[in-house]
């Protein structure tokens, strides 16, 4: 019997081994078809008998004029159960495109559960992130990302970082700590990367249902959404409340991020709301909009936005 079941279940994981492989030669196949190259140069299987292990080596990822290249990459299964997989690297991911070079540092760690629904459940870990830009070296610690697929069709997440350093301004101890934002992607299923514009003015929209994160010793949340119109401006409306709104004005005036003059404008604003806040015994919230390519705080208008396409994504 011992024999018996020990050749059975050998018969079985090598199987499995194969329909592994094969379905992700069918995801490369699906992601050509969306022109998301997806390539690497050969495969190393282990694992047996308990786990099924695809090493992938030399992978890259083409999307528009971004690349993604990782030097070793494992898929990781579980015989008796292909909804539950493991990815996983010990090597940095490198991301370049046009305008920055992105490092991600290992250790980094996925799981995707799919249900019987074949929605989808998805955390990431990442332990550091550097982004390359012009003459600054920006760094992300401790992050972790979620993604869950509802029914609404809507894809629900979650991020946490635990500290944000935003070569020049935000650093050392006026670095962003602690950012937390729970919200969900509208559409997701309709996502076009190579016409990301269309979807995000159509249909789509990215809502944040409540946002937390302390700088320079002050307490910020809130909640907000962004989308952009037919016109390609940015439409977004942002709610805070924080209790030091004014020292994060007079911040901003003292890393030259916003001018003397709109500082003033900001202060008066700022005072106004403060003092209603204090009449009603209540934290003082703060409106924040962008329409038809200006910033307001409270209606009041301050800033011109340039439009969204200014980001280019192809």
């Amino acid at each position: 019997i011992f024999i018996v079941t020990v050749t059975l279940y050998f018969f079985f994981y090598f199987k499995i081994q194969k329909l592994t492989e094969k379905n992700l030669f069918t995801l490369k196949n699906e992601l050509h078809q969306k022109n998301i190259s997806f390539t690497w140069e050969s495969i190393n299987k282990s694992g047996f008998p308990y786990r099924i292990v695809n090493n992938l080596n030399n992978v890259k990822i083409k999307i528009n004029n971004s690349e993604l290249s990782i030097k070793n990459f494992s898929i990781i299964y579980q015989p008796w159960d292909l909804k539950h997989i493991f990815l996983k690297t010990s090597d940095q991911i490198n991301i370049i495109n046009k305008n920055n070079n992105i490092v991600i540092l290992p250790e980094i760690l996925a799981s995707i559960v799919i249900d019987k629904n074949n929605a989808k459940r998805i955390s990431i870990n990442f332990n550091g992130i550097s982004i390359k830009n012009d003459n600054y070296i920006h760094k992300i610690n401790k992050t972790e990302l979620y993604f869950r697929e509802s029914v609404e069709d809507n894809l629900q997440y979650f991020l946490k970082i635990e500290e944000i350093h935003y070569y020049p301004t935000f650093i050392n101890t006026n670095s962003i700590r602690n950012l937390l934002i729970n919200g969900k992607i509208m559409n997701h299923k309709n996502i076009n990367l190579n016409n990301f514009h269309n979807w995000l003015s159509n249909e789509g929209g990215i809502d944040i249902e409540d946002f937390k994160l302390n700088t320079n010793n002050i307490p910020i949340k809130g909640n907000a959404f962004f989308g952009i119109d037919e016109n390609l401006d940015i439409q977004s409306s942002i709610s805070i409340e924080s209790e030091k709104f004014d020292d994060l004005a007079l911040f901003l005036r003292d890393k030259n991020l916003v001018s003397e003059e709109l500082f003033k404008s900001l202060i008066i604003i700022i005072k106004a709301i403060e003092l209603s806040a204090k009449t009603s015994n209540k934290i003082p919230k703060y409106s924040i909009g962008i329409q038809e390519g200006y910033l307001s705080l409270m209606g009041v208008k301050l800033l011109n936005i340039p439009r969204f396409n200014r980001l280019n994504f192809n």
